[in-house]
C-alpha cells in the first residue's frame, strides 16, 4: 500500500476535527469532551477511508487577559480509532493534534499555530505511516 493514502487520512482527520472545534466564549480551566468519528468517510484523490469505531477525547481551554487578549489551546487525542480503506485493511489511529493560538486585541493580530503528530498503525503494531505537520498562521496568512 502507499504510504501516501494514510498520511492523507490522517491530514483529513485532522482538518475534520479542527474545522468542528467551537471555543467556550470564556472559561475557567478546561473543558472537557469526548465524540464519536465512527462512520465518517474521508475521500482523498487515491481513495476512500471510513472509520469503523472510536472516537476524540478533546480538551478546550480559552484565557482572556486583563488587556483583552485570547489565548486558546485545543488538544485533540484519538481514542480507540480504527480505520480502513476500500480494500478493507485496518489500521488504528494513535497520536495527538493541537491547535492554538493568540488574538491581540488593540491591535487585532492573531497567531495561530496547530501541531498534528500521528501515525496510522497496521493491526500487528507497525507504523503504516505517520504524520509530522506543523502550521503557523499570522493574521490569516
Amino acid at each position: 500500500m502507499s504510504p501516501i493514502r494514510p498520511v492523507a487520512l490522517v491530514v483529513a482527520l485532522a482538518a475534520g476535527t479542527l474545522i468542528q472545534l467551537s471555543l467556550p466564549a470564556a472559561a475557567v480551566g478546561a473543558t472537557h469532551a469526548e465524540f464519536s468519528i465512527a462512520g465518517d468517510v474521508v475521500s482523498c484523490p487515491v481513495a476512500t477511508f471510513t472509520v469503523l469505531s472510536g472516537s476524540i477525547r478533546e480538551v478546550i481551554q480559552e484565557v482572556a487577559t486583563p488587556s483583552g487578549n485570547t489565548m486558546f489551546t485545543v488538544t485533540d487525542v484519538p481514542v480507540h480509532v480504527v480505520i480502513t480503506d476500500e480494500h478493507g485493511t485496518r489500521y488504528a489511529l494513535h497520536g495527538a493534534t493541537w491547535f492554538g493560538g493568540v488574538t491581540i486585541d488593540n491591535t487585532g493580530a492573531e497567531l495561530l499555530t496547530a501541531t498534528h503528530k500521528l501515525e496510522v498503525v497496521t493491526r500487528g503494531g507497525g507504523v503504516a505511516a505517520s504524520v509530522r505537520l506543523i502550521e503557523r498562521f499570522r493574521n490569516g496568512e
